[in-house]
């Protein structure tokens, strides 16, 4: 369906502007809130630079499954992203033997931020 600019399309996960004729991706913004009855709860504010995301991270415990989650979500049926993807992927193998639930380090947690 049409976006809400009026000027761009939704298609395969992707935003499509005909005029132009691009393809951008159809990544939502981060969001750490969990999921309630299949849905994620609006982020009360919207993290737009690096330094949002690094103050979100001073305040809430990421564990490793939040990074997985997050990382998961990346829809992407025609495989652009699959590079990005993969070395998002490669940077979890630290964390192979460490419990899902488990809180990260700062440090990791400031790596992560970056990424991000």
């Amino acid at each position: 369906g049409a976006s809400a600019d009026g000027t761009s399309l939704k298609t395969l996960g992707y935003g499509w502007t005909p005029r132009t004729d691009t393809l951008t991706s159809g990544f939502s913004s981060l969001n750490f809130n969990p999921k309630r009855r299949g849905a994620k709860k609006p982020m009360e504010r919207q993290l737009q630079t690096e330094e949002d995301i690094r103050k979100l991270f001073e305040i809430i415990d990421i564990t490793r499954r939040d990074i997985i989650a997050r990382i998961a979500e990346l829809y992407d049926p025609m495989g652009f992203w699959e590079p990005v993807k993969l070395q998002l992927k490669l940077r979890l193998r630290p964390f192979n033997n460490t419990p899902w639930d488990a809180k990260i380090s700062e440090e990791q947690k400031s790596e992560w931020a970056a990424i991000f």
